[in-house]
Formats: structure tokens, sequence, C-alpha cells
């Protein structure tokens, strides 16, 4: 089976048509975020001297929930001997001693009336005729406890904005609180303060507040007597369903290359109508997902926004391949690293993951990646392996093997005003370039200057064994240094490699004139061991100059896939779905669709 139907088959389908979801959150607040319970130390005040030999305390840290910064936690069903909080269904579990990722739980526990703040007087003995203390035995005295609000405090490493805050309470026993206060600072200055009154075990703190470092959430009350305050989620921002009603135009447009010869970027714009008063926060790389009935066309991340007037808003967006297209990869020299490593470290650091076939996974690299951006060394590693990158369907990026057995069928009926038969130049052969690096003996100079502070080298070639005079080498790989000077002369030096390349070519035996033969020159991954299977591969494709253009019901039919399709007057034909330009309707995709045979 195609990986991609087995992932698409565990979505649960509905009849709600064209969603968007868009994450109209702080891009990277959570995994920036500290929250934390912190207990106040003295603060100085008039009148306020210390003994001989007392230091006032010190403002400590009491806890940190590192579990808040989760997308996934829930309430794991830790019982508490709390009035009617622990049900007998079997769903709740003893507290452990070793209990954890339950997220925040307050010391704190509400009275009758569900305040947490109170006051509780216990009247010692009073004295009365008659009333003698024994031998030994004092009359107790009046106790007077007082009971704070709890506070929850998130400290950042850095500023964020957001359009406010989305809290998620005990979803498992449907506790919440009533009443709440929340404070934004940056460096310490008051930046905004609101009191809220939430009414469900999910509420929005709508507040839109910019570059806050810190932000302080104080609980009053809770909606049932005797209870904690419970937090399992804290998101900072909000998440927006458009649907179709909303949408006034759409435009989708998602695409794949069946040899990775390149990967394409593929792209979601649309225009909404909202009568919501939250305004909205445009961040790029804020997430958008697209669902149709239920099932996921894709992921997309916001690039541009713009409010048209006062109830319409514009959004362009682009998908993950975009995102790893404005992000540098170091690159370096590969003498057998497997494919899976070195495709995790082109998505180290991303926020969004990444699916490879097992089949792939294996197999090990030779050759050079310059410093470039990670979707160009994404290209260099699937067109070596023979991988398909796709972002279609799926929450993040599948990696996978080109598919060769049919799977699904366009009949006649699928397709609207016929299907168009597209035929390319033909491609009479392929040379393709082989790559070998070996390390000489020769040195170069990389950097020579009066430096004073810190400076990166990106190398125009790769070099080892690097080596610097009058300054610092703080982090270097094959293809890049950072070094360091103190205001005197640094100069770098490093060894070259020696790029050797032979060329294999393969033609068409039954083509004498008129050839036209394709170069593939830069793929530098491409090695004695696997020039004539990636020279295969490449001939194959060009091969079949036709494609299959034209406007269908898409139905379940996926980008990727190996379908069959009836054109009418030419019989049938079988390709590669490469291109999806998507025209969403009430119950139905039409799609204009490219099919390479």
């Amino acid at each position: 089976m195609f990986l991609k139907e087995s992932i698409r088959s565990d979505a649960a389908e509905n009849t709600e048509g064209l969603k968007i979801v868009y994450d109209d959150v702080a891009p990277y607040a959570k995994e920036h975020s500290s929250p934390q319970v912190i207990q106040s130390g003295l603060r100085p005040r008039k009148g306020l001297y210390p003994g001989n030999g007392l230091v006032p305390q010190k403002t400590v840290v009491q806890k940190a929930f590192p579990e808040l910064k989760r997308d996934d936690l829930i309430y794991p069903g830790y019982s508490l001997c709390l009035p009617r909080f622990a049900l007998m269904n079997g769903k709740y579990v003893n507290f452990p001693d070793d209990a954890e990722n339950y997220g925040y739980i307050s010391d704190e526990v509400s009275d009758e009336n569900g305040r947490l703040a109170k006051i509780i007087n216990s009247a010692g003995v009073r004295p009365s005729k008659k009333l003698k203390p024994g031998l030994f035995v004092f009359p107790s005295s009046t106790l007077r406890q007082v009971t704070k609000s709890p506070e929850l405090t998130v400290m950042f490493s850095q500023k964020f904005t957001s359009v406010g805050l989305l809290l998620t309470f005990n979803m498992m026993s449907g506790d919440y609180c009533t009443k709440l206060r929340v404070k934004w600072y940056s460096e310490g200055k008051l930046l905004s303060d609101m009191e809220f009154m939430p009414d469900a075990v999910r509420y929005f703190c709508s507040n839109y507040v910019q570059l806050y470092d810190k932000i302080v959430i104080t609980f009053y009350e809770t909606s049932q007597p005797f209870r904690p305050v419970f937090i399992t989620r804290i998101d900072y921002g909000i998440y927006r369903d458009f649907f179709s009603d909303e949408l006034l135009t759409t435009s989708c447009l998602q695409e794949v290359n069946a040899i990775s010869e390149n990967i394409s970027v593929n792209t979601l714009n649309f225009t909404v109508r909202t009568e919501t008063n939250i305004p909205f926060d445009f961040q790029k790389k804020q997430k958008l997902a697209v669902y149709f009935n239920g099932q996921r066309i894709g992921n997309f991340y916001l690039k541009n926004g713009a409010r048209k007037n006062r109830t319409d808003y514009q959004m362009d967006s682009h998908d993950a391949i975009g995102v790893l297209d404005g992000n540098e990869f170091t690159g370096g020299i590969y003498t057998g690293q497997t494919a899976a490593v070195v495709i995790g470290q082109i998505f180290d650091g991303e926020d969004f993951g990444y699916l490879l076939d097992d089949t792939l996974s294996d197999i090990p690299l030779f050759g050079h990646i310059p410093y470039t951006t990670k979707r160009n060394a994404l290209v260099q590693v699937a067109f070596a392996i023979g991988a398909v990158v796709d972002t279609s369907n799926y929450d993040g990026v599948m990696i996978y093997s080109h598919q060769t057995e049919l799977s699904g069928t366009f009949t006649q009926a699928d397709a609207f005003d016929g299907l168009t038969l597209e035929h390319s130049d033909v491609v009479t052969g392929i040379r393709i370039s082989v790559h070998t690096y070996q390390p000489s003996e020769e040195t170069e100079e990389l950097y020579n200057d009066v430096l004073n502070g810190t400076a990166e080298v990106i190398f125009s070639e790769p070099h080892y064994d690097l080596s610097v005079t009058g300054g610092e080498l703080v982090k270097h790989g094959d293809n890049y240094a950072v070094i360091k000077g103190t205001g005197e002369t640094v100069i770098l030096r490093g060894k070259k490699y020696t790029h050797l390349t032979t060329s294999l070519l393969k033609e068409n035996p039954a083509i004498v004139f008129n050839k036209n033969v394709k170069e593939v020159l830069s793929a530098t991954l491409v090695h004695t061991g696997n020039a004539k299977e990636v020279l295969n591969r490449v001939y194959e494709y060009y091969q079949r100059a036709e494609n299959v253009r034209g406007d269908v019901l898409l139905s379940n039919k996926m980008l990727g896939q190996v379908v069959g399709v009836d054109t009418a007057y030419d019989g049938q034909r079988e390709g590669t779905i490469e291109s999806i330009s998507y025209q969403f309707g009430i119950k139905e995709i039409r799609a204009e669709v490219v099919i390479h045979e």
C-alpha cells in the first residue's frame, strides 16, 4: 500500500467541507517559556530593619513546570482527596510517589464558595470560671491562617507578541478557574493588567500585548468548591477555524517531482471575511492547516498577512519546504553517513517533523553538500537516494520511494471538458557527473585581515585541518569556520580536497539525429557507487515525455500516487500525480492535475 494511503486512512472523516485552522500564536513562545511558581522574598519597606546577623529571604523558584511547554499534555487521572473529585469510573488512579507530567496543580485549595484566598481563624481556649489548666498543660492560643491566591509565573528567554492567552484547565474532571488576573511585563515594567472570568475548561484571555517577556497569572476562584487550580496547557495566542462560508478566495498548489531533481515550495493563499473582534497578529511561520471533510490537505506557514478592510484579511503562506528554503545548512564532506543521519541534521531545530521511509534510511551517502539552504541540501540527498519529498496530506514532511504500482484511476466521469496530452521536448540522453573528493596536502589561505570580534568565513570549496594564527577558531566544518580576533591580523588556513569528476552517458540508441542530451552536473552526492542507478532513474523519467493535464474530481487521489487516467481519445495513460491545484467545492474537490507518465 502507498505509504500516504495508510496515514490518511487514520483520519476521521466528516462533512465539514473546507476548513483552514490558523494558529494565531506567537511562534516559538512555548519553547522559550518557563512556567514556574515563585516564592517571593522579603521586600524592603519603611520601618523594616533586619536584626543583627539576619539576612532577608531571597526570591526563589519553588517549582518549575516544563511539561507546560508541550501540546499533548492531559491530566493523567491522579486521584486527589477532595469532595466529589475522583469518580469510581475506572479512569482515576492513586496519586503515585513519583508523579510527573500532570501540569500545574496549586497547593492552595478553594473554600466552600470556591474562593482560593481565605482566612481561617481557629479560636483557642478562653478563660472562664472553674477552668484550671492541669499540670504542664497550657490553654491553646487563637490561630489565624491566611491563604493567598496562587500565582503562576511564566518567564521567557526573549520577547514575544500575541493576541492573548489560551488556558486549558482540567479536561478530564471539568474543573476550571472562574476568576483570574493576568499581568504582562517587559524588563520588569508592567505592560498590561486584566481580569478574566472563564466559563469553560478551555478559555481565551483576549488581550493584544506586544514584546512581553514575563506573564503572571493570579487565580481567585474555582468552578467547584474545595478544588485546586489545574493548568494542563498554555498557548500564547488563539486557534481560529475558517470554513468555506468565510473564505472569499482560496488558492492552493501542491507539487512533487518523482526523481527530486527539484523540490517545489507549495503555497496556500486565501482571503477570509470574519466579524471577530479579536485582532489578527500576523507573524511569520504561524501555522495554517487545511482540511476537507476532516482529511488533511496539508500544513502551511504564514509568509505575509494584510487586513484589507474592517472584515477581510489576506494571507499568503508556504509549506515546510518554503521554511527550509530560508534556513541555512552548513553541509560538509560525507564518507558513508546514512541518509537518516544527514536528513536528521537537515531537520534539526525545525518545529515540524518528517517521516522517512525505512527502505531509504540506511542508504550511505558519499560526496559533498555545500554551505547552502536546507531545501537545497534536501534536494541533494533525495536525488541521490531516489526519494520523493512531499508535504501534502501530512503533518510534516514525508520522504518516500517513488511509487510504481497503480493505486487509483480517473474515469471519463471524473474529468471536466476533456484532458490535455502535453508533449515536452524529447530528451534523447542523460549525461551525469560523478564526483570524488580526496583530501590533499595543499594548504590554502582562507582569511587574512585585521579582526576585532567574531567573523564567519564560508568557503567556496570544502577544506579540512584548519589552523588559525593571531586569533581563535571558535567553530568550524568542512564548508565554514567561525573565528575570533582581538584587533590583530588573523590568518585562517586549511587543506583542500581534490575534487575529481567523471561523466556517465546514457542515450536512446534509436535516435541518431536531433539529439537532446540533458546534463546533471551539480548533484555532488552522485559517486561511483550510485552513479549508474541514478543515471538509469533519471533516464527513465525523461523518456516519458508526456504529461496528462486537466480538471478532475479529485476524490481520494493524492499527490505522488500512481494513477490511471482515461483520456477518452488516446486510451488510458498511467503516471504519477506531480501537481494538484485545488478548487474547493461544498461537497467535493475539483482540481487541475498534472500526471507525469
